[in-house]
């Protein structure tokens, strides 16, 4: 969920530390949590109604903005506040965490549709407003990012100097980690952006326009030096006794909770040796959630199994709670070098902008390259930089200034080699 979704996703994080503590409080919260998502989806669609649960739900499932199997979630939510409210009385049974269970489920079911539903919403808006705005004349649009790996690239490299000595300023524009980065390329709503260079590939193999419009820059680095996939398990789920060995020859009845439409989840596939239908075939089912949710992901199911970014990864080593199932130390060499080449980085840039330059991409690549080398080696500018990310990049909300000082400091190193273990 993006910043603008605070209380939604404020409320929910609330909920789900009362599911097993207090579930009589989980209950009131979760209702007042998936109150706080309709309203925010009829905001963000222009649509008038009372803010209750009831009447947003009402009006929103009429206009089709909500899909069935959401009505459903939010139907059970509301059913078990109703329960919930009555739970002073001293005729009703006390609430055990086991009961409210489907309550929770359905409202981690509803956070994971929000979490979808609002970052295309945001996503789309960003696009809309870039493709009606006139461009000014000397403006180069910048892919900026919120991952600690391609924002320590667009800090370090020094492309505002570079552009400014050619009379050029940088804005930069904030958008989702994807395939549509790309695209806008292509498009021209962007000019330059840093992404995934097989993902980037693929789509210059398939996509006329991208074939046409988009120029391969130069590599930026590997994400986490190549060694960036993982599993995470809880210690108290299905999963929990299993040794990876035991996991790669049965599988069966694995629910993997991962972004489906990114990098990770072609990093899944290249670690099973297999494709979507062979995931299928062995009896392993795929959860298909946005980038930002986190741990809690196993309030929802002790057994599901995780694929996420670096910060799901430290914020999971920070207690004893989770561990890697697998990850890329644990398969075949020949696998880990297919994980390898799949984290390489590269930057893109739209080919009229680079005619308009002046630049040649080898040109471009070196010049950047050679300040980002500088800014590591120089512990100065490196500190500074550890700065701006711990101050830019995003964590996930319980993390404390020292963890994300340490997240920034191992990813700089596991990917680039700047500063220390």
């Amino acid at each position: 969920m993006t910043g603008n979704e605070g209380e939604p996703l404020r409320l929910y994080r609330k909920a789900l530390r009362y599911a097993e503590s207090d579930p009589e409080v989980f209950l009131g919260t979760a209702r007042r949590a998936a109150e706080s998502i309709l309203l925010d989806i009829a905001i963000r669609e222009a649509v008038g109604s009372k803010p209750t649960l009831e009447s947003l739900l009402t009006v929103l499932s009429a206009k089709n903005l909500v899909p069935p199997k959401v009505v459903l979630a939010v139907r059970t939510i509301q059913n078990y506040g109703n329960y919930g409210s009555h739970a002073q009385d001293s005729s009703v049974e006390e609430i055990s965490a086991e009961d409210v269970r489907p309550c929770l489920n359905a409202l981690t079911q509803l956070a994971v549709w929000y979490g979808q539903t609002s970052s295309s919403l945001a996503e789309d808006a960003a696009r809309h407003e870039l493709s009606d705005h006139r461009r000014g004349r000397g403006t180069t649009r910048l892919a900026d990012s919120t991952l600690i790996v391609v924002k320590a690239v667009l800090l370090g490299c020094g492309l505002e100097k570079a552009l400014a000595r050619r009379n050029h300023h940088v804005v930069p524009v904030q958008l989702p980690w994807s395939d549509n980065l790309v695209r806008d390329v292509s498009t021209r709503v962007l000019d330059v952006a840093v992404y995934n260079e097989q993902r980037m590939l693929r789509l210059l193999e398939t996509e006329q326009g991208v074939r046409d419009q988009v120029v391969p820059v130069g590599r930026v680095g590997y994400s986490m030096g190549g060694r960036n996939f993982y599993l995470l398990a809880a210690r108290g789920g299905r999963w929990g006794g299993v040794t990876a060995q035991e996991f790669l020859s049965d599988p069966a009845g694995a629910q993997i909770a991962v972004p489906k439409h990114s990098d990770m989840f072609s990093n899944l596939l290249s670690a099973l040796s297999t494709d979507e239908a062979g995931l299928a075939d062995m009896g392993v089912s795929v959860l298909d959630v946005p980038h930002h949710l986190g741990l809690e992901l196993f309030h929802l199911n002790r057994d599901v199994l995780a694929v996420g970014g670096q910060n799901l990864r430290m914020h999971a080593q920070e207690g004893d709670a989770y561990f890697e199932l697998l990850n890329s130390d644990m398969l075949s060499l020949p696998t880990q070098e297919r994980l390898r080449s799949a984290a390489a980085n590269v930057l893109i840039a739209n080919r009229a902008w680079l005619e308009e330059l002046d630049l040649r991409p080898g040109e471009l690549h070196r010049e950047l390259m050679r300040a980002f080398h500088e800014s590591g080696s120089d512990d100065e500018t490196y500190q500074h930089l550890v700065r701006d990310l711990v101050t830019h990049a995003s964590f996930p909300p319980e993390t404390l200034p020292d963890s994300r000082e340490r997240l920034v400091r191992h990813v700089l190193f596991e990917s680039y080699r700047w500063g220390r273990p």
